[in-house]
């Protein structure tokens, strides 16, 4: 069989199989938008819940390719008109349209499409910032790949809304990752724009499956499995355990002179500080952060060697890391004299004497004591204390 006619038996058997999934003829004139008032094929059904599985798929750039349902035997070759047949007999040739190849696009990305939404709402949900900009880039990327493919289909009439509902999706799904790019924190501003290019590009799409004639009856495997986990993702310390509040580390200073103790003491959060030097002026947090302040306090507990060294520098704020979900964060800069009381910086220290203070992270607001962590960078050790957890 040469290529055209087997290009003639495929478009036949495709015609035919779109004949026997056709639940009940519809007029020309009254289809439209409104024709799916039975309820919605299976493929509209809610599939935000198949996440788990996908997400090695997902993160590595691999769409998730739909297995569309059995499809029923073959068909006949089409009927050429004979070219001896009257002029009342014969037809005009149908314009070549790429609907097929618009149904199957649609069809064999939406499940992707769908589970990267929800992974990229959840994580921006939990503020988890560095799975919600991971997340955001991949589906940016996936959306204007698929927008590419779209654009240079012909469809036919009875495509165009099937189109046009796919290609808002994409455009939504496209400027929620577009959102989540750049080095800026994630703020209200920022997590409420990319929640509503989602929730605009999952409309869209649950609109599109509403035109689609042979639904997709199977969705892969490996996404049926339902968790929505995050990982509790902490940093360990050299003896693979984390400190409490108010539990001490001792640890020796660079000369294995001192003996040093340090202790986080305690952790809360404020939306805002003023300054006490009568200017009255007031620092507050941006839109959806806040700032976490820890309390730190260092003291030299003595002399322990032959050396004659008596003093030791205490930690800079800079050896503070915060982990959260993934992200680290460093302390900011406090000035002296703020209603946050002392900030705590490196200093000198002698025989019993201590320093202490606050550092203090903007962090997002959505943040919970119990899924962070700080380690302190110390050159021969690094000990890690979690903040949620208490003597």
């Amino acid at each position: 069989m040469d290529l055209p006619d087997a290009v003639a038996m495929i478009l036949a058997l495709l015609t035919f199989t779109a004949i026997l999934f056709s639940p009940s003829p519809v007029p020309p004139e009254a289809a439209g938008p409104g024709t799916p008032d039975g309820g919605q094929p299976a493929a509209a059904l809610n599939i935000s819940c198949l996440l788990a599985g996908a997400l090695e798929r997902l993160q590595s750039g691999h769409p998730l390719n739909l297995t569309p349902g059995p499809l029923p035997g073959t068909a006949g070759s089409p009927t050429l008109p004979d070219e001896n047949e009257t002029s009342e007999n014969s037809t005009v040739p149908a314009p070549d349209y790429d609907d097929d190849e618009l149904v199957r696009l649609v069809e064999e990305n939406s499940v992707s499409l769908m589970l990267l939404s929800v992974q990229n709402t959840y994580a921006l949900y939990a503020w988890d910032e560095q799975l919600a900009k991971e997340s955001g880039a991949t589906l940016q990327a996936f959306a204007i790949g698929l927008l590419k493919d779209s654009t240079a289909l012909d469809v036919s009439g009875d495509r165009e809304t099937l189109k046009t509902s796919f290609t808002l999706a994409l455009e939504s799904y496209r400027a929620a990752g577009e959102t989540l790019q750049g080095n800026a924190p994630l703020n209200r501003t920022i997590v409420d724009t990319a929640l509503e290019g989602n929730r605009q590009g999952s409309n869209h799409l649950g609109e599109a499956f509403g035109y689609l004639q042979s639904p997709v009856l199977e969705a892969p495997e490996e996404i049926v499995a339902t968790s929505f986990s995050l990982p509790r993702l902490y940093a360990g310390s050299v003896s693979g355990e984390e400190l409490a509040l108010l539990q001490r580390y001792i640890y020796e200073d660079r000369n294995r002179a001192n003996e040093i103790s340090l202790i986080l003491e305690s952790a809360r959060s404020t939306g805002l500080f003023h300054f006490v030097d009568g200017s009255g002026k007031v620092v507050a947090a941006e839109p959806g952060r806040m700032f976490l302040l820890v309390e730190v306090k260092v003291t030299n507990l003595a002399h322990k060697s032959e050396n004659r060294m008596y003093t030791i520098r205490t930690p800079a704020p800079r050896d503070f890391t915060l982990r959260y979900r993934g992200t680290s964060y460093s302390p900011i800069t406090l000035a002296p004299g703020t209603s946050l009381g002392e900030p705590y910086a490196a200093a000198t220290l002698g025989r019993y004497e201590a320093k202490a203070g606050y550092i203090v992270f903007d962090v997002p607001e959505a943040l919970t004591l119990g899924e962070c962590s700080i380690q302190v960078s110390l050159g021969d050790g690094s000990p890690v204390w979690a903040l949620g957890k208490t003597l």
